[in-house]
């Protein structure tokens, strides 16, 4: 079917009417949206700038484990997590503090431990009058 000049050209017109439109309601607005967006995306980092950092981080873990050794707390590397020197020495203060706290408490307590009395000393020196004076100190308080 062939359109008549007219009729092509009230098509035509239509179209443009019809894209001018949806380019004003649409595509701009999601433009616009696009490139505000775009202000958030993050740098993409260079080849160099991920080796310098990778390096940073591997300098970093040789700083943790040589101040863990300084202190003898080597053994505690894997449990540290830490992301600067400041926070570094925090922690081992703070390990160190409950290593000693630890170390008092798990020394010899005995358990069984009594007073010796007047009369296990005077026994202890084979010393009879000492022991009788010391039972009949019993009777009488």
């Amino acid at each position: 079917m062939e359109f008549t000049p007219e009729q092509q050209a009230h098509i035509d017109q239509m179209l443009a009417d019809t894209k001018t439109t949806w380019e004003t309601e649409v595509l701009t607005p999601l433009t616009t949206e696009r490139d505000e967006l775009l202000a958030f995306k993050p740098v993409t980092k260079s080849d160099a700038e991920k080796a310098l950092e990778q390096r940073e981080a591997d300098l970093f873990k040789k700083e943790v484990g040589i101040e863990l050794k300084a202190n003898k707390l080597d053994d505690f590397a894997e449990f540290l997590n830490v992301s600067n020197a400041d926070e570094l020495k925090v922690k081992v203060t703070q390990l160190t503090k409950i290593l000693e706290a630890r170390k008092l408490n798990n020394g010899y307590v005995p358990d069984n431990h009594k007073q010796t009395t007047a009369y296990d000393q005077a026994a202890a020196k084979n010393d009879v009058n000492g022991m009788i004076g010391a039972k009949l100190a019993k009777l009488f308080n």
